[in-house]
C-alpha cells in the first residue's frame, strides 16, 4: 500500500480538481482536508491485523474496507458531514457525495498499483476475489516503522514520488494555470 500521506495527496488532488476554485476560497482548505482524509480512510482495517483477523479475509487489511461499496456509503455520510465547506466552495451534494467516493475509491485504485500480493477486494460485498493492476511499479509500504529506515522506505519513496506525487503536481499546475486563464489566479 501506498503511504497515507499519499493516499491524502490523491484524495485532495482530486478534491482540487473538481473544485474550480482559487485556493483561497473560502471553504477550500477544509474541502481539501476532508478529501485527503477520505482518501486514508480505507486504511483504519489495519486494527483487523490487532484483532487477530487474518489479511485475506473479507473483514480483514483491504477487504470490505477498501470496496467501492464502502466508498459509495462513505461518500455519501462524508458529503452530509462535510457540507459546510462544499457548499461554500458551491458544489452541490451531487457533485460534493461523487468527489467524496472519488476520494475513498482512489485508495483502493493506489492500491492495486504497488507490489502487493493482495489487492483491494473492489466488489465486496458481492464478490471476494482481490485486485491487482498487471503493472504494479509502487513499493507497498512497511507497516512497521522501524523499517522506513533504509533501503526498503528508499524504495517507497522513491516510487510514490515518481508515480503519485509527480502526476499530482503536474495535475496541480495544470489547475493553477487554468485558473489563472479564467483569470481567477491559482492560488
Amino acid at each position: 500500500m501506498p503511504t497515507v500521506v499519499t493516499h491524502a495527496l490523491a484524495g485532495a488532488t482530486l478534491a482540487g480538481l473538481c473544485a474550480q476554485r482559487p485556493l483561497s476560497a473560502p471553504g477550500m482548505a477544509g474541502w481539501l482536508l476532508l478529501c485527503g482524509a477520505a482518501a486514508m480512510l480505507p486504511d483504519l482495517d489495519v486494527i483487523t491485523f490487532k484483532l487477530g483477523i487474518p489479511y485475506a479475509s473479507p473483514w480483514g487489511h483491504r477487504g470490505i474496507s477498501h470496496s467501492l461499496t464502502l466508498a459509495l456509503i462513505a461518500g455519501g455520510l462524508l458529503a452530509v458531514f462535510g457540507r459546510r465547506w462544499w457548499r461554500r466552495l458551491s458544489l452541490g451534494p451531487m457533485r460534493a457525495f461523487a468527489v467524496l467516493s472519488l476520494a475513498v475509491a482512489s485508495h483502493a485504485l493506489l492500491d492495486m498499483w504497488t507490489d502487493a500480493t493482495h489487492g483491494p477486494a473492489l466488489a465486496m460485498p458481492w464478490h471476494q476475489g482481490r485486485f491487482l493492476f498487471d503493472w504494479r511499479p509502487i513499493e507497498g509500504s512497511p507497516l512497521t516503522p522501524s523499517r522506513w529506515l533504509g533501503a526498503k522506505g528508499l524504495r517507497v519513496l522513491s516510487s510514490e514520488l515518481l508515480y503519485v506525487w509527480l502526476p499530482c503536481l503536474l495535475l496541480w499546475m495544470a489547475r493553477a494555470a487554468w485558473l489563472r486563464g479564467r483569470g481567477e489566479g491559482g492560488r
